[in-house]
Protein backbone atom coordinates (compact mmCIF):
# COMPACT_ATOMS: atom_id res chain seq x y z
CA UNK A 1 0.00 0.00 0.00
CA UNK A 2 1.16 3.53 -0.73
CA UNK A 3 2.56 5.69 2.08
CA UNK A 4 0.37 8.27 3.82
CA UNK A 5 1.26 11.65 5.27
CA UNK A 6 -1.31 13.68 7.19
CA UNK A 7 -1.91 16.93 9.02
CA UNK A 8 -4.58 17.23 11.71
CA UNK A 9 -5.60 20.31 13.66
CA UNK A 10 -8.81 19.32 15.45
CA UNK A 11 -8.12 15.59 15.49
CA UNK A 12 -10.55 14.66 12.71
CA UNK A 13 -7.86 13.75 10.19
CA UNK A 14 -5.89 11.82 12.79
CA UNK A 15 -9.03 9.88 13.71
CA UNK A 16 -9.56 9.02 10.03
CA UNK A 17 -5.99 7.72 9.77
CA UNK A 18 -6.50 5.64 12.92
CA UNK A 19 -9.87 4.32 11.73
CA UNK A 20 -8.23 3.21 8.49
CA UNK A 21 -5.56 1.37 10.49
CA UNK A 22 -2.70 3.29 8.85
CA UNK A 23 -0.17 2.69 11.63
CA UNK A 24 2.82 3.82 9.55
CA UNK A 25 1.30 7.15 8.49
CA UNK A 26 3.57 10.17 8.89
CA UNK A 27 2.09 13.03 10.92
CA UNK A 28 3.01 16.45 9.55
CA UNK A 29 3.64 18.87 12.39
CA UNK A 30 5.75 21.65 10.86
CA UNK A 31 6.39 20.48 7.29
CA UNK A 32 10.03 19.51 7.80
CA UNK A 33 9.25 15.81 8.30
CA UNK A 34 10.96 13.39 5.93
CA UNK A 35 9.35 10.87 3.60
CA UNK A 36 10.82 9.09 0.58
CA UNK A 37 8.81 8.01 -2.42
CA UNK A 38 5.19 8.31 -3.43
CA UNK A 39 2.44 9.09 -0.94
CA UNK A 40 -1.14 10.24 -0.44
CA UNK A 41 -1.68 13.32 1.70
CA UNK A 42 -4.59 13.72 4.13
CA UNK A 43 -5.33 17.29 5.18
CA UNK A 44 -7.81 19.71 6.66
CA UNK A 45 -8.72 23.17 5.38
CA UNK A 46 -7.78 26.19 7.45
CA UNK A 47 -8.90 29.79 7.56
CA UNK A 48 -11.00 30.87 4.63
CA UNK A 49 -10.37 27.86 2.38
CA UNK A 50 -6.59 27.72 2.68
CA UNK A 51 -4.15 24.83 2.71
CA UNK A 52 -2.32 24.66 6.06
CA UNK A 53 1.18 26.20 5.90
CA UNK A 54 2.89 23.06 7.21
CA UNK A 55 1.20 21.03 4.45
CA UNK A 56 2.36 23.51 1.80
CA UNK A 57 5.90 23.32 3.19
CA UNK A 58 5.82 19.52 3.19
CA UNK A 59 4.46 19.31 -0.37
CA UNK A 60 7.08 21.74 -1.66
CA UNK A 61 9.90 19.44 -0.56
CA UNK A 62 8.23 16.08 -1.28
CA UNK A 63 7.25 15.80 -4.96
CA UNK A 64 5.85 12.26 -4.70
CA UNK A 65 2.25 13.20 -3.87
CA UNK A 66 -0.14 11.02 -5.89
CA UNK A 67 -3.54 11.87 -4.39
CA UNK A 68 -5.24 13.79 -1.60
CA UNK A 69 -7.91 13.15 1.01
CA UNK A 70 -9.57 16.22 2.48
CA UNK A 71 -11.48 16.67 5.71
CA UNK A 72 -13.70 19.63 6.31
CA UNK A 73 -17.01 20.74 7.72
CA UNK A 74 -20.31 21.21 5.97
CA UNK A 75 -21.41 23.50 8.80
CA UNK A 76 -23.05 26.67 7.55
CA UNK A 77 -20.01 28.81 8.38
CA UNK A 78 -17.68 26.51 6.37
CA UNK A 79 -19.81 25.25 3.49
CA UNK A 80 -18.47 27.79 0.97
CA UNK A 81 -14.88 26.62 1.56
CA UNK A 82 -15.63 22.93 2.16
CA UNK A 83 -12.46 20.89 1.44
CA UNK A 84 -10.75 23.73 -0.44
CA UNK A 85 -7.31 22.54 0.75
CA UNK A 86 -7.85 19.20 -1.01
CA UNK A 87 -9.00 21.05 -4.13
CA UNK A 88 -6.01 23.41 -3.98
CA UNK A 89 -3.57 20.49 -3.73
CA UNK A 90 -5.35 18.58 -6.48
CA UNK A 91 -5.04 21.51 -8.89
CA UNK A 92 -1.49 22.51 -7.93
CA UNK A 93 -0.05 18.98 -8.19
CA UNK A 94 -2.43 17.54 -10.80
CA UNK A 95 -3.54 14.67 -8.54
CA UNK A 96 -7.00 13.29 -7.79
CA UNK A 97 -9.02 13.90 -4.65
CA UNK A 98 -9.80 10.45 -3.26
CA UNK A 99 -12.35 11.73 -0.73
CA UNK A 100 -13.91 14.93 0.55
CA UNK A 101 -14.84 14.06 4.12
CA UNK A 102 -17.28 15.89 6.34
CA UNK A 103 -15.44 15.65 9.66
CA UNK A 104 -14.31 12.05 10.08
CA UNK A 105 -16.43 10.77 7.21
CA UNK A 106 -18.69 7.72 6.99
CA UNK A 107 -17.95 4.01 6.97
CA UNK A 108 -18.56 4.08 3.21
CA UNK A 109 -15.93 6.83 2.90
CA UNK A 110 -13.44 4.65 4.82
CA UNK A 111 -14.08 1.68 2.52
CA UNK A 112 -13.63 3.86 -0.57
CA UNK A 113 -10.38 5.35 0.76
CA UNK A 114 -8.93 1.95 1.63
CA UNK A 115 -9.84 0.61 -1.81
CA UNK A 116 -8.18 3.58 -3.49
CA UNK A 117 -5.03 3.26 -1.36
CA UNK A 118 -4.74 -0.46 -2.11
CA UNK A 119 -4.89 0.23 -5.86
CA UNK A 120 -2.02 2.72 -5.69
Amino acid sequence: MIQVAYASKTGHVEKVVQTLGLTNALKIVDGTEQLDGDYVIFTYTTGNGKTPKQVETFLASHPGVKAVVGSGSRAKSHIETFNFAAENISKAYNVPVIARLDGTGTSEDMTNILNALEKM
